[in-house]
């Protein structure tokens, strides 16, 4: 039987887009659906198994910002990559504080595009392969990666998005060792490139709040001034 081919949902109003990047995909061994508006895409991810989102900002009705907050709700989505106008900086630092899992800035390189895929496929890869078993438990929290959520005492359950549950895994795994953003890097499997490195400022803001971490005075993970980010409590694993 031959190997399933990773489906990847294009969202775009654009119908030429959706056609280049549907035969970008197609030559790089994927396979594409498309959608145009946010109804669209949503009976697409109910008809058949979608392994990952190229999800537009600027969508007729339900933009993409609202759209990646509504599947985020759903731990079960899979992970999401937006698609932004190059000069919408706002608009990107907005999709990742929603959950979303990475972005592309267009217009975009072929080589990027599919370089960017292929990590954030990797990542979720891993954690479903079960490389990140077990619980974490801190300061009454219960980390649990390979499902991407966090419990609260009250058991409350908060899914994470890959990103977020990768940067919280290499922090609970170094505990109170100060990580700088190039660390993080590393420890994530991340992109080398400048524009991630600006993002894990807000994986790490939204990290925060989900932690009920205050954003003004953090107890949980605190800025290390000049050296990064570092994680206060002691972990236990389980």
């Amino acid at each position: 039987m031959s190997e399933q081919k990773t489906r990847i949902l294009i969202t775009d109003d654009d119908e030429d887009i959706c056609e280049l990047v549907s035969q970008l995909l197609e030559a790089n061994n994927f396979t594409s659906v498309t959608a145009h508006n946010g109804e669209d895409m949503l009976a697409k991810l109910a008809e058949s198994r979608i392994d990952l989102i190229l999800l537009d900002i600027m969508l007729p009705g339900r933009d993409g910002i609202e759209l990646c907050r509504h599947l985020r709700a759903d731990p079960d989505m899979p992970p999401i990559i937006m698609l932004t106008a190059k000069d919408e900086e706002i608009d990107r630092v907005v999709g990742l504080e929603v959950g979303a899992d990475d972005y592309v800035v267009k217009p975009f390189g072929s080589r990027e595009l599919i370089a960017r895929i292929r990590a954030v496929l990797r990542r979720v890869q891993t954690q479903s392969l079960g490389t990140n078993r077990g619980s974490y438990y801190f300061n009454g929290w219960e980390f649990l990666p390979a499902r991407m959520e966090l419990i609260d005492s009250e058991s409350t359950v908060t899914s994470l998005s890959s990103s977020e549950n990768e940067i919280l895994l290499a922090f609970v795994r170094n505990p109170k060792v100060p990580l700088s953003r190039d660390r993080l890097l590393s420890l994530t499997k991340g992109r080398n490139s400048n524009a991630f490195d600006r993002s894990i400022d807000s994986h790490i803001s939204r990290l925060r709040r989900k932690l009920k971490d205050d954003a003004k005075n953090p107890e949980t993970i605190k800025t290390a001034w000049g050296s990064g980010y570092i994680f206060t409590h002691t972990v236990e694993i389980r």
